[in-house]
């Protein structure tokens, strides 16, 4: 199911586990521990795929084929998938007790994450901020209300009318909608922007394809890596409805979003292939997260406003059959809504762990943050809990990341953040990872 939120959307449809047999993984001696301890955890998450009504657990898999569960074996219970997610979280922790390694703290994490989960699913119990701690590596950010008055002044003096702010927005919106026609042109020039933009800075591989496929079986969009620079992005035309969300889809799913994200993962690890708990994406992981966050980050490092609001009036806007001139105000809103999405995150949290109820959150939502859909968003939040942070807090804490290390390092914003999504650095969600002690020289 996905919603809209302000310029982001939640992704959280059904996923099919998909083994790619041409991805290259990783020849390991079978004398290496971790390497050993990450094949078990592969093992183990395959695992929990293949339980019948969590099936979307696991997003994609391009690893080794035999790790996969026999299609004849009995799926495993919860309860039994819990205890041996335990057991391998005390196996890595032992490892690393013996012969410390970064590749070994990585996989503790991925375990520790995976372990959380699986309780969770067992016995819902987990608070927001709880959920957000241990299945996601990430704190719940804390929300200014004085940031959140400024931004909602600042939309009231753009929307024309009197009334409501969220009123207004509405009836703003409706003014730069694609007719249906029109929106595969829209999105493919889209895509062909954000692409060209993404290869000025990363040296993507060359024989890359993303494949796109019209359906209206998904509610909007969905991007599964296939492996060997392969990607499927499944997609419906009212997913990009509006103008803006054909620039903000087209850069998150593919470039210099997901499909890249994994481009750049498989080639940071060369010759010699994935480490082979890379092979996975798991939906509730702090990889996954991250990876939202990046990609919905990655959206404004390829079209900074300016840049933007010229694509908009150059191509896009005169394609949808938009009046160009009023491509700058459209942006400057969007600029702003997503801004303000962060201020449904204490709404959210409360309204999950029981403290607001239903009609309440979704006034505040639509008051406070102007979600047009209040009602789909705490739906949604009913099925994904802290995943949810993906589209707010986890894209601050890349953006706050990148532009920290750039300036202290000397790097190119693009250059960190493909350090961040190759590895893929997850100690970024973390509120004090921004920090950074080198000198703005770039010297340590």
């Amino acid at each position: 199911m996905r919603c809209q939120f302000g310029r982001l959307r939640f992704y959280g449809a059904a996923a099919a586990m998909i083994i790619a047999c041409n991805a290259t993984a990783e020849t390991t001696d079978a004398s290496d521990p971790v390497a050993r301890l990450g094949r078990s955890f592969v093992s183990l998450a395959l695992q929990l795929g293949q339980v019948p009504g969590h099936e979307v657990e696991v997003d994609s898999y391009f690893g080794p084929p035999a790790l996969a569960p026999a299609p004849t074996a009995p799926p495993q219970t919860l309860a039994q998938l819990s205890e041996a997610a335990h057991v391998l979280q005390a196996d890595i922790g032992r490892e690393q007790q013996a012969a410390a390694s970064e590749r070994g703290e990585r996989l503790l994490g991925q375990a520790s994450s995976l372990a959380s989960l699986i309780d969770g699913l067992l016995q819902p119990h987990l608070s927001f901020a709880r959920e957000a701690s241990a299945v996601y590596a990430m704190s719940v950010p804390a929300v200014d209300p004085r940031t959140t008055r400024r931004t909602l002044r600042a939309l009231d003096a753009l929307l024309p009318g009197t009334g409501a702010i969220a009123e207004r927005l509405a009836t703003f919106q409706v003014r730069f909608v694609i007719a249906p026609e029109r929106r595969r042109a829209v999105f493919e020039r889209a895509l062909q922007g954000c692409r060209e933009r993404t290869l000025r800075h990363w040296d993507l591989p060359a024989g890359e394809r993303l494949d796109v496929e019209w359906t209206d079986s998904v509610p909007a969009a969905w991007q599964r890596y296939r492996g060997g620079g392969r990607s499927t992005l499944q997609i419906n035309t009212q997913a990009v409805a509006l103008v803006g969300q054909a620039l903000d889809v087209a850069c998150h799913e593919a470039y210099p979003g997901h499909h890249a994200q994994f481009l750049m993962l498989e080639q940071k690890a060369g010759s010699r292939g994935l480490a082979v708990e890379d092979t996975i994406a798991l939906l509730h992981s702090p990889a996954s997260v991250l990876r939202e966050g990046a990609a919905n980050f990655g959206i404004d490092l390829a079209f900074p406003l300016a840049e933007r609001v010229a694509f908009d009036r150059q191509v896009l806007f005169p394609l949808a059959g938009i009046d160009p001139a009023l491509a700058q105000r459209y942006e400057q809103v969007n600029a702003l809504v997503a801004d303000l999405s962060v201020a449904a995150v204490p709404i959210l949290a409360a309204y999950r762990d029981g403290r607001l109820p239903s009609a309440v959150a979704a006034a505040e939502l639509e008051d406070s943050a102007l979600i047009g859909s209040p009602q789909a968003l705490l739906r949604f939040l009913d099925d994904e809990g802290a995943y949810t942070l993906g589209y707010t807090a986890a894209r601050d804490r890349v953006r706050r990341y990148v532009e920290r290390h750039s300036a202290c390092t000397g790097q190119d914003p693009w250059r960190v953040l493909a350090d961040v999504v190759s590895t893929p650095q997850v100690a970024v969600l973390d509120q004090e990872a921004a920090q950074c002690a080198a000198h703005p020289d770039g010297t340590g």
